[in-house]
């Protein structure tokens, strides 16, 4: 059994068939995947959420890897310090907390883009998703050793993204 509606007259005048449902055939009703919670969290989430500074990420990744960085994000100032003894605990602390959100941007577009197809770049999500995870140590050196792994593993993964072509505009030959 069939009945009819009418599309919208000024662009299709005719009608179309619209089936009715089948009291045979069981269906349960659509629920929401999320709560009125989980959407309250959700948007407070988005509320919240501030984009990459990624000047900073490449300015902080000239301070944790002094001038190691080959490449610069576009438009970075360059104020790595060679030679420097490296970041104050606080400095550290803010320095991981940037590394961290950059790793989390580029994991997640790395998933969603189907980046670890490549072994290579599955590796080094893992890698970034171990780090992350780690807290910053309480002695300086042990955290300077700490950042350098994180601003390592942050460098070669927006590196091999854009290789892929999975982001662009990180880095800069």
């Amino acid at each position: 059994m069939t009945k009819t509606a009418l599309r919208d007259e000024t662009t299709s005048p005719e009608t179309m068939p619209v089936r009715v449902k089948d009291p045979t055939v069981e269906a349960e009703p659509w629920t929401p995947p999320l709560g009125r919670l989980g959407l309250h969290d959700l948007l407070s989430a988005v509320r919240n959420w501030e984009p990459v500074d990624w000047d900073a990420v490449y300015d902080g990744l000239d301070i944790v890897l002094n001038e190691e960085v080959s490449h610069h994000a576009a438009g970075s100032s360059g104020s790595g310090r060679p030679g420097a003894a490296g970041p104050g605990y606080d400095e550290a602390e803010e320095l991981a907390q940037r590394f961290r959100g950059a790793l989390m941007q580029l994991v997640n577009r790395g998933l969603r883009d189907d980046a670890n197809k490549h072994p290579d770049v599955a590796d080094l999500i893992e890698r970034a998703r171990t780090l992350r995870s780690e807290e910053l140590p309480g002695d300086e050196q042990q955290a300077l050793t700490f950042l350098r792994k994180l601003g390592r593993v942050t460098l070669e993964l927006a590196e091999r993204l854009e290789e892929v072509g999975i982001v662009k505009g990180l880095v800069e030959c």
